[in-house]
């Protein structure tokens, strides 16, 4: 038979009275002691036996019922009615009520599984304590689990010939090592208060060591505002020995759940991006909160010019180097380049150097605003670098399919052989 279902009897369509059960369901429930009155019902929406209704108790049979055996019927109410007395409903009641509750934790979900198939196993104890035969009663529990294979898929409640359990049931009502009697009031105190003093105190230290640690979470985007995937985020307590490592999920969220306290300095890096850096406060038992917006990271691009005396210039372009980037990113490309000037009076003079040249390339791939960053270079050389450097092309650099300007920084080496 079915474990007790909750709630009202309503769910079921055209319940009608089982008057041929109501008697000698009354019988039973006299002789276990049940003082609030027990109405046996019948519907065609109930696949097997089901006890429901915590306000007001009820046994809903399956149409047909009227047809079978007397021993059956009766084994069936036995059956039933020990659901009601051990109050399985209400117990059912709290037992889904912690399953919503700590719905995240398994344990939960596996004590009350567990829970299902040890009221069963009592309830058929106190079936074969009644004078049925264990050979009968499991073969009424294999008909009744053959009637309610084909409709199960549409029902929800957990059943006394419930497949997934029946075998190991009809194991248990042929051993014969089994201690069938029900616990007394005295030792089911008992064993309430061993467990309730084991788990209150583990209780509150969970809840002590949950409070002492807080949690950090954020979303990393691009300069566009999009969002960045598969982003390293290292957080490094500066008042500790931790360092805690994870990723961007797929839609740019990071989260530690549970780090200690702390100032922490968070470094987020990808490839083709900045590497950037931010300080935040974790404190106990709260959560932190701090988003990262990337900059684009920057390109360079290395040139030597060669000379030699007496003035015969051969001039050489080595291969541009690049970062590589990856991610969203698209490096910027060098489509057109004119080689500086190295006049023959400067190499007869001896004059050399490195030019060393930061600008901009533009969403359309023009040099904006060279800058020369080093002074220790003769300003002719300067001049003639920056001559020919802003006369170079370039594809720019994609950010999510989109041109955006690249910091770049350029050398260009003057040198005589």
């Amino acid at each position: 038979m079915p474990s007790a279902r909750l709630g009202h009897v309503g769910f079921f369509v055209g319940p009608k009275p089982a008057e041929y059960a109501q008697r000698q369901a009354e019988e039973i429930g006299s002789a276990s002691r049940i003082r609030r009155r027990v109405t046996v019902l019948e519907s065609a929406d109930a696949p097997v036996p089901l006890a429901c209704g915590i306000l007001r108790s009820a046994i809903v049979l399956p149409r047909g019922a009227m047809a079978w055996p007397e021993a059956r019927l009766r084994t069936v109410l036995w059956h039933e009615l020990a659901h009601i007395r051990r109050y399985d409903l209400e117990v059912q009641a709290l037992v889904q009520a912690a399953c919503c509750l700590y719905w995240f934790h398994p344990l939960a979900w596996i004590a009350a599984r567990r829970l299902r198939q040890e009221r069963e196993r009592a309830c058929d104890d106190v079936v074969l304590a009644s004078g049925t035969a264990a050979h009968d009663y499991a073969a009424d529990l294999v008909d009744l689990a053959r009637g309610v294979a084909a409709r199960w898929r549409a029902w929800t409640a957990p059943a006394m010939a419930e497949a997934t359990d029946l075998e190991s049931r009809i194991r248990t009502l042929f051993d014969q090592r089994r201690n069938r009697r029900p616990l007394d009031a005295r030792t089911a105190a008992a064993i309430g208060a061993t467990a309730l003093a084991l788990l209150l105190p583990m209780a509150s230290l969970t809840v002590h060591a949950q409070a002492a640690r807080g949690a950090l979470a954020g979303v990393v985007q691009d300069p566009s505002s999009a969002r960045v995937v598969h982003c390293q985020v290292v957080a490094k307590n500066q008042n500790g020995t931790n360092q805690e490592v994870t990723n961007t999920n797929a839609v740019g969220e990071y989260r530690f759940g549970v780090i200690p306290p702390g100032n922490y300095v968070l470094e987020f890096s990808l490839p083709g991006f900045a590497l950037t850096k931010m300080n935040t406060v974790v404190m106990s038992g709260q959560a932190a909160r701090l988003d990262a917006m990337l900059a684009m990271g920057t390109i360079s691009e290395d040139m030597t010019i060669n000379g030699k005396k007496p003035p015969t210039v051969i001039p050489r372009a080595d291969t541009p180097q690049r970062i590589r980037v990856g991610g969203n990113v698209q490096p910027a490309r060098l489509l057109y380049q004119t080689r500086p000037e190295y006049p023959d009076d400067l190499q007869q003079l001896g004059i050399n150097g490195t030019v060393v040249i930061r600008a901009i390339i533009s969403k359309d791939g023009d040099v904006l605003s060279p800058q020369v960053v080093n002074t220790d270079i003769d300003p002719r050389l300067v001049q003639f670098a920056l001559d020919a450097v802003k006369q170079w092309r370039y594809q720019p650099s994609l950010l999510n399919g989109q041109p955006v300007e690249t910091i770049t920084t350029l050398t260009i080496d003057f040198t005589l052989n």
